[in-house]
Parts: structure tokens; sequence; C-alpha cells
């Protein structure tokens, strides 16, 4: 039986890494189900506990001062903001991820997503560089993954944090262990999806 992401979480010692890379599947069906158990955001409740499961392992595996980078778009933030609180976790920041190409929208075209970064107690940083809570880079043309995100938007605050383990329990196509690598941290992650999983012989 194959593990789910918290679950794969759980195989981790207490305070075993330095920062987690979260970019959850929020919703599992195209439209919203408003009052099902669905939280302000309007998604199905099943990914949302998963989600909530996946935080408390998170906050369980992170180091003091370690930091949870936490994706989401502008509908799901205020739940997302909620359940990580909930989870025992505080905000430390939140940055701005912008793109010069929009996406999709009636009213207006979004071309900007907020990543949510999460800490256990206060977060440490390598120095006091005035890095900006806002990055713009686009996601590639040719998406190997149908939500592949850009290394450099994971790198942004990867590169602000003390040399560890990252963890991702929704790799995907791995962009964040090429900003973690490059970044210094050492980097495992995993996908129920076994076309994304990493090889046996990878490292």
């Amino acid at each position: 039986m194959a593990l789910s992401a918290p679950e794969w979480l759980a195989t981790f010692p207490e305070q075993s890494a330095r920062a987690v890379c979260l970019d959850p599947p929020y919703s599992t069906t195209p439209n919203a189900v408003r009052g099902k158990d669905d939280g302000a955001a309007g998604t199905s409740g099943s990914p949302y506990r998963l989600f909530v499961e996946t935080l408390r392992e998170t906050r369980r595996v992170l180091v003091e001062g370690g930091v949870a980078l936490t994706l989401c778009d502008w509908r799901r933030w205020p739940d997302v903001a909620y359940l990580g609180s909930t989870s025992g976790l505080r905000i430390a920041t939140v940055v701005a991820w912008t793109r010069t190409r929009p996406g999709t929208g009636g009213l207006l075209r979004t071309a900007w997503d907020p990543l949510i970064v999460f800490s256990r107690g206060t977060p440490e940083a390598i120095d006091r560089a005035a890095v900006k809570n806002v990055v713009e880079c686009n996601p590639p043309h040719k998406r190997a993954h149908p939500y592949e995100k850009p290394p450099e938007l994971w790198a942004h605050v990867l590169q602000r944090v003390p040399k560890g383990k990252v963890l991702d329990p929704f790799c995907g196509s791995g962009s964040s262990r090429v900003a973690a690598e490059s970044c210094g941290h050492t980097w495992q992650g995993f996908d129920v999806d076994p076309a994304w999983c990493p090889r046996e012989d990878e490292p």
C-alpha cells in the first residue's frame, strides 16, 4: 500500500529537517463544493484533511527555527494560514510570487500567488541581509509536471535558511531539489504518484 505525504513525513525523526517545501493538491475536484466540510476556501474537505495531517507532521520534523514553505493561492490563503496556526506553526512571513506571464482569471488575470513561510518557533536566518519578500519568476514554458514550479521560487527562501535537510512530501518534478541543492542543503522528496517519486538509484 502506497504511503501518503504525512505517512512519509512520519518516517523521519522529530526535529530532523531544517525546511519543508509544501505544494499540496488543495482540490481533487474541478469545481468548488460550497458547504460540504470545505472551510472558507470552498473546496472539498478531503484535501484539507490531508493537509492538516501533513502540517502536523511538518511541525514535528522541523528543528526549532525551521521553516515550512507553503504555496497556495489567494482563495486559500485564509484557510492555509489558519490550518498552519492550529498545527502549532507560526507565520514568519509571506512571499509574493509574481509572474510576467499572467494566468487565468475573469475580471483580472492572476499574476501572483502567496508563499506562506511558517516556522517552528522563531525562524532562523543566516544573516540580516535585506532580501525582499517578493520574487519574480515564471514557470517553465514546457513543464515536465502539470504544476511544476520554478526552482528560483523555493531558492528565494532557502538561500536565507541555515544549511540542513530539506523535505518535500509533494515533490512532483523535483524543482525543490534543484533549489535546495543549489543553496547547499541536502534534500529528500516524495510524491504519491510513483511516476514522480525519486528513483531508488538517485541519492
